[in-house]
């Protein structure tokens, strides 16, 4: 059984516990007192022991022990009598780097068989509150707990020292989606911190679809969304996305947005002939997330990678 690092354990463990925000910023900070971590692209996700009785805690405390299989069965296996791990539940693609569409669309259905939790925190451990220690010290604790175990659902998050902005650029360039930097002698604090600070290769947006050009290959399936953004009431285009979901997503994109099929495009404004071309205009009503890397001198996106759907209008 892991041993507590202080005397007889003494506290009972919290239900849930408002997690660390870190702060986002243009450039990664840099001194030796900063320690950085990949970013991972899921949903931020505690890990709840108490004697033997697994929970699975959102951001905002909400229940989704059921969605996770695989973290639920590797917390279960740790040897402790009760912890709070602090983490991000992803789904892996075939790279190797996490789906966050995939991760929303199988989170949204109710249960994610293949999804892990990357640990980087470690807030109670065997009735010992540990979030007054220094960062560096919590993270020993967890390795110590999870060691180089091959634990299949929960795997310990690494950091590594280092100048922020030259990290920074190596994780960009695996494409992954950017880093966090953490004070390495800072205590656990709840809330947005400026001990934390995240710096992301993408910037993610919410966008409308205003319509869908076919797939070349297969009129079935969507090739690429038109997108549109509300300014000042008025819908103007923002240019479109042609990447970021599997075949199976791309054929129920096009199903569903053919439901809302209008003749004409919904902005506001009339646009080019030749812009588009071959779109099926759709009614305004659906929202997506991109990621993209800002904006051209036209106004449009630049590198948009869809994300998933945020909902409907």
């Amino acid at each position: 059984m892991a041993r507590s690092p202080t005397a007889a354990p003494t506290l009972p463990l919290p239900a849930y516990i408002e997690p660390c925000l870190p702060k986002q910023v243009a450039k990664a900070p840099s001194g030796p007192r900063w320690v950085h971590e990949i970013k991972h692209d899921g949903y931020r996700l505690a890990v709840r022991i108490d004697a033997g009785e697994v929970r699975l805690v959102t951001r905002r405390g909400l229940d989704w022990t059921k969605r996770f299989p695989l973290v639920v069965r590797a917390a279960g296996e740790l040897d402790v009598r009760s912890a709070y791990l602090d983490g991000e539940v992803v789904v892996e693609g075939d790279d190797g780097i996490a789906d966050w569409a995939a991760l929303h669309a199988c989170a949204s259905a109710g249960r994610c068989p293949g999804a892990i939790l990357w640990a980087f925190d470690l807030l109670f451990l065997n009735g010992n509150d540990l979030r007054s220690l220094p960062l560096i010290e919590r993270k020993a604790r967890l390795f110590a707990l999870l060691g180089d175990r091959s634990h299949i659902g929960i795997r310990y998050a690494e950091h590594i020292e280092g100048e922020g902005p030259v990290i920074f650029e190596h994780a960009s360039g695996l494409g992954v989606e950017g880093i966090v930097s953490k004070l390495a002698d800072s205590p656990y604090r709840s809330g947005r911190s400026d001990t934390w600070q995240k710096t992301k290769s993408w910037q993610r947006d919410r966008f409308v679809v205003a319509g869908y050009i076919p797939n070349t290959g297969d009129p079935r399936l969507v090739g690429a969304l038109v997108l549109g953004q509300w300014k000042s009431g008025e819908l103007v285009p923002a240019g479109k996305v042609g990447t970021g979901w599997s075949v199976k997503l791309a054929g129920n994109l096009a199903a569903a947005l053919d439901t809302i099929r209008q003749p004409d495009p919904p902005f506001a404004a009339r646009i080019a002939r030749n812009a588009y071309v071959g779109a099926k205009w759709v009614r305004p009503i659906v929202m997506i997330e991109v990621d993209h890397r800002g904006w051209t001198g036209d106004g449009l996106l630049r590198h948009p990678s869809f994300k998933g759907v945020a909902g409907t209008s």
